[in-house]
């Protein structure tokens, strides 16, 4: 058997994040914010004029409109790939990388190969280290990954066996039967893959495959392993996703109190720097409460987090308020209580003052002190002088019924369950619940 060495220069695809909300501009005055179907937030930007390329020419984005709806492709234009979505938020760029494969035919005749390959030194673009898995899929492969950190050699790789088709499970993990996959490192600027293939396999597996792909896209199936390039026909066409982790490359977040740069990117009101873990630079992003683009002057704009609430149902859980009235505020929100509800303590809403335990305290004896009040209400009311009670006559009924009510605080009916201040609640034996206090004869 002999092994056949192909040398796979992978493309790094990049990953675009989320667009902001609609109604919020995410792009330089004048400039399109869109290619076909995919959001282009500033600094990135549809052709150099529109694009922050004083920080990073890279930035620049240019439709393919051969294409309907058009592609929007970043890079250099030989080796330009397709962007997916760009994040602001994450600092990330999602675009179609390229997957590299040799074929045979025979054990000794090659019939097919192809190399990709990409050198990011002087872009804002890095591979994501922990969106991405160097993937290898083929039976008896050996995959190698190598590139340059800051000048210094990188090696990484897998190994993928199975002995036949029927060795390998739909779905399965890539974890070495028909597929496996590896880590990268962080900070790589230039990367290279190595394939060494036991051509043995050709007449069930034909072709190998290695990629960079992102986490969670790839899954195995065996028909990857049958025909002629079957696993480019029938899953990627367009190239296999991949993610980037972006950044303002040539600066830092400046400390507190120092003078901040004239070039610094996080220029709106209400926004804030990030300092970035995958190679120097940082990213800006909105303050809590706020959205839009930090890279625009005023391109934080303040959530309404009530009209979401009404909106979306969705919101309701993002933004509590049950039973309470939403006022938005600038970059949060309060939440009020009506009359006779406090906040529940969860901090997501509010309740009754009284919960059904607390309100069956209301008991017999409650309702006497509450028909005696009546009683003397309409007395006072009574269009009658010789039947109105004097002022003394008030004063003294009144404190008893005071009094009648500061006993039945120290007292709890069987019905009670328990008390929300104080101590715990005492049953009342059944032959007191008729008690009657000899005060409350007296009114």
């Amino acid at each position: 058997m002999k092994e056949a060495l192909l040398l796979v220069l992978l493309i790094f695809p990049m990953i675009m994040g989320s667009p902001t909300s609609s109604g919020l501009a995410i792009s330089l005055p004048g400039c399109p914010d869109k290619c076909g179907d995919v959001s282009i937030p500033y600094p990135f930007g549809v052709g150099a004029r529109c694009a922050a390329t004083s920080l990073n020419p890279y930035f620049a984005v240019f439709c393919n409109n051969s294409f309907q709806p058009p592609r929007p492709m970043i890079g250099d234009p030989s080796l330009a790939v397709e962007v997916i979505e760009i994040s602001l938020e994450h600092g990330e760029i999602r675009v179609y990388g390229g997957v590299s494969y040799n074929c045979f035919t025979s054990n000794t005749t090659l019939s097919d190969n192809y190399t990709t390959g990409f050198s990011l030194e002087g872009t804002p673009f890095l591979p994501s280290t922990t969106r991405n898995r160097f993937t290898v899929i083929g039976c008896n492969t050996l995959g190698i990954i190598g590139g340059s950190i800051s000048s210094n050699l990188y090696v990484a790789g897998c190994y993928s066996y199975c002995q036949g088709i029927n060795s390998t499970s739909e779905g399965a993990p890539c974890t070495g039967t028909g597929c496996c996959e590896t880590n990268i490192s962080p900070n790589i600027t230039d990367l290279e893959a190595l394939l060494f293939n036991q051509s043995s396999v050709w007449k069930f597996n034909p072709c190998f495959y290695a990629m960079l792909v992102e986490v969670g896209w790839y899954s195995f199936r065996k028909q990857d392993l049958v025909g002629r390039l079957g696993f480019i026909k029938k899953r990627a066409a367009r190239g296999v996703p991949v993610v980037g982790d972006w950044a303002i490359r040539n600066g830092s977040c400046p400390k507190d109190g120092a003078k901040v740069p004239e070039d610094y990117a996080c220029v709106s009101s209400n926004s804030y720097c990030v300092s970035v873990s995958n190679g120097p630079g940082y990213i800006c992003n909105c303050s809590k409460g706020y959205e839009g683009n930090p890279y625009l002057p005023n391109g934080c704009q303040d959530i309404d987090e009530c009209k979401l609430r009404k909106e979306d149902p969705k919101y309701k859980a993002l933004y509590p308020c049950e039973n309470g009235i939403c006022r938005n505020t600038a970059g949060d929100y309060i939440c009020k209580c009506r009359m006779g509800t406090r906040q529940n303590g969860e901090n997501s809403g509010c309740r009754p003052v009284l919960s059904r335990a607390e309100q069956v305290v209301i008991d017999d004896e409650v309702m006497v002190v509450l028909e005696k009040l009546a009683e003397l209400v309409m007395q006072c009311l009574s269009p009658k002088r010789d039947e109105r009670p004097t002022m003394k006559e008030v004063a003294e009924r009144l404190q008893i019924l005071r009094r009648l009510l500061m006993q039945l605080e120290t007292k709890t009916t069987p019905l009670q369950a328990h008390y929300t201040y104080g101590g715990p609640s005492v049953p009342i034996p059944s032959d007191e619940t008729g008690y009657q206090s000899p005060e409350t004869a007296k009114l």
